[in-house]
């Protein structure tokens, strides 16, 4: 059964106020960041038929609270470990009351659950220690990269060939510039400890290796420094005058603050 049944990716939940993705093929489910409510996430795994004992880790990229939120919540009511870096663990310690004996502290290498194969990479944002991950099921691979502000050739490498993909498309250059943040913020965001405008995202796409048919969604959109229709104008438009067939070669979605976008893999 969980040889053929597809890898996929439902965001529960993208934005400035909250991030959780989970990434499933047959029984085998890891979260990504859980920055919303433990009760939000064990009623959304419900709605897609998912229980939270079968979930086999939880990934956290950094300690922000828009990525740990239920952290706390979640580990008092479930026996689940904890992946992330030492540094990261250290930060969610001071700000959370966590069981220390619940962390696995992610090193080079990848590490399997189940049908899942799972690889962190560092970022660049202003945190301890941020990653991204990938996560391979046969011939499917399914790629993390949000909070970042930059795309490095190694963190390029690591979106290589990527089927289905979860990229940061979260602010519009004029939008920060003239919108409500304080001059320090409009920097931090701008940032290559930062987080990816719209531009950045499209040239990521654009110069990354890509199989021949990927899924994207566009992932921790700000909510007062750019918008869906900005996203889809400014990153389209680069993609088709880069030469990308939108449809037939890649499928874009949005991330949402609060409803599940989905993708999963299809046969080739």
């Amino acid at each position: 059964m969980s040889e053929s049944s597809p890898l996929e990716v439902h965001v529960l939940a993208s934005g400035s106020k909250g991030n959780c993705t989970v990434i499933k093929k047959g029984n085998s489910v890891i979260l990504h960041d859980v920055g919303i409510s433990c009760r939000r996430i064990v009623n959304d795994l419900k709605e897609l038929h998912i229980d939270m004992a079968q979930v086999e880790g939880i990934f956290i990229s950094h300690e922000h609270s828009d990525h740990t939120a239920g952290l706390q919540q979640l580990l008092k009511r479930f026996d689940i470990p904890v992946y992330t870096k030492q540094g990261t663990w250290r930060e969610i310690q001071d700000k959370l009351i966590v069981p220390k004996n619940q962390l696995i502290e992610l090193t080079k290498g990848s590490l399997s659950l189940g049908n899942l194969v799972v690889e962190s990479f560092g970022v660049s944002h202003d945190a301890a220690d941020p990653i991204g991950i990938n996560v391979f099921a046969g011939k499917d691979k399914a790629t993390v990269v949000t909070d970042t502000g930059v795309i490095s050739d190694s963190i390029l490498h690591r979106m290589d060939d990527t089927t289905l993909l979860v990229l940061e498309a979260n602010y519009d250059p004029h939008m920060l510039r003239f919108g409500p943040y304080q001059p320090f913020l409009k920097q931090r965001v701008a940032s290559d400890e930062g987080h990816l405008s719209n531009e950045m995202a499209a040239r990521a796409l654009l110069m990354m290796n890509r199989p021949d048919f990927m899924q994207v969604i566009l992932a921790h959109r700000s909510e007062n420094n750019n918008n869906a229709v900005l996203v889809t104008q400014t990153i389209g438009k680069m993609l088709v005058d880069g030469g990308v067939r939108i449809g037939p070669e890649m499928k874009l979605q949005h991330g949402q603050p609060n409803e599940t976008v989905s993708m999963q893999s299809v046969k080739r």
